[in-house]
């Protein structure tokens, strides 16, 4: 259940406080957005712009709005492209599917810029000088409280975006 209301953190701030969280961040994100200096372009869904059918609140791919793109400076990992098949009986026509795209980033960052990632948004990867290939948020990391996302249990610093790969005709934003 979440609360407005403003309550410190004071768990364990006898080895570890607010100031060494607000370094340890800055630290990482030095590292991560400007040495690492990987990008992916965040074109939000504006949900209230694109417009629904009355019958099932849906709405076509003509139809989605887009808010201005957003550049973000991450850790991406693209998985292994997978080997697939139209036809499962014969295994004739086989298709090569991108793989998943998974990336971290900063809780900070996106505060800065004012964005946050939703099931739907969809990223742009450069896989190349001449080529970017899109993904769609299947899982946008927003419960980043575990123990993997926290600095030593304080409080949660980064999330871990999961995208899948999207056709060619399924991202109409340009």
């Amino acid at each position: 259940m979440a609360t407005n209301k403003r309550i410190p953190i004071t768990r364990n701030n006898k080895f570890y406080s607010e100031s060494d969280y607000l370094l340890d961040v800055s630290m990482s994100r030095e590292f991560i957005e400007g040495d690492g200096n990987f990008t992916v372009i965040l074109y939000q869904v504006d949900r209230g712009l694109s417009e629904t059918d009355s019958l099932y609140g849906e709405t076509s791919k003509q139809n989605i709005r887009f808010k201005t793109p957003v550049e973000l400076k991450v850790m991406p990992i693209i998985e292994a492209p997978e080997n697939k098949v139209y036809n499962k009986n014969s295994g004739s026509l086989r298709y090569l599917q991108d793989g998943m795209l998974k990336f971290s980033v900063f809780e900070a960052q996106l505060d800065e810029l004012e964005v946050d990632l939703n099931f739907g948004d969809y990223i742009g990867y450069a896989v190349s000088e001449t080529e970017i290939r899109y993904f769609s948020v299947v899982n946008n990391g927003s419960k980043a409280f575990d123990n993997q996302h926290t600095m030593f249990g304080y409080k949660g610093y980064y999330r871990s975006v999961i995208c899948a790969p999207v056709t060619d005709d399924e991202f109409l934003a340009i």
